[in-house]
């Protein structure tokens, strides 16, 4: 897993300077179909944007936007206060419609969802082995995030992760044989 650091120093949220200490992970999607990290990184590098996280995922690796440790604005809700924070992008070519992907291509985008879905899964882990999470309970996508009474009402990862045979439950189990030194891919 490559990490490219480029800190949103512009943004209110880095600009807040409030830390944390990170007891959890909560996984984003986009929920765009915008495969280029520098568009987010444009967008989110400046004041008065209302949102920012940890990092991307994208097909290049992860691209660190926020120190670990720092508060993000990506939740809606207290884990902000909790939960490292990180977007996957997804790749270019449908919309929504109501939080549904509408034309979206599972086969044609299985190799930029495999590729994206295992840097999340190693990103998980790098992080559970740096701040002794349990990825079975320490990682929670936004959805999960709001049934818990963490997070705005998103449904998040669950409209995408599906249509590739993926859940939060089977990233979980990824990142814990990961931690364990079994390859489950």
């Amino acid at each position: 897993m490559h990490i490219t650091e480029h800190i949103l120093t512009n943004s209110d949220c880095y600009k807040a300077g409030r830390t944390i200490k990170p007891k959890g992970i909560m996984v984003h999607s986009t929920g765009v179909a915008q495969p280029d990290v520098n568009v987010f990184l444009k967008a989110w590098d400046k004041p008065g944007v209302n949102a920012c996280v940890h990092a991307f995922v994208h097909r290049g690796g992860v691209t660190e936007t926020l120190p670990w440790n720092w508060r993000g604005w990506h939740a809606g809700g207290a884990a902000n206060n909790t939960h490292i924070s990180f977007e996957i992008l997804e790749p270019a070519g449908h919309t929504y419609k109501g939080g549904t992907m509408i034309g979206y291509d599972p086969v044609k985008n299985g190799p930029y969802f495999q590729q994206v879905y295992n840097t999340a899964v190693e990103l998980c882990a790098y992080l559970c082995e740096i701040y002794g999470l349990d990825p079975e309970r320490d990682i929670i996508d936004h959805a999960e995030g709001c049934k818990l009474g963490l997070a705005s009402n998103h449904s998040d990862v669950g409209q995408w992760f599906p249509k590739h045979g993926k859940s939060m439950d089977t990233l979980r189990a990824d990142v814990k044989a990961r931690l364990k030194g079994v390859n489950r891919r």
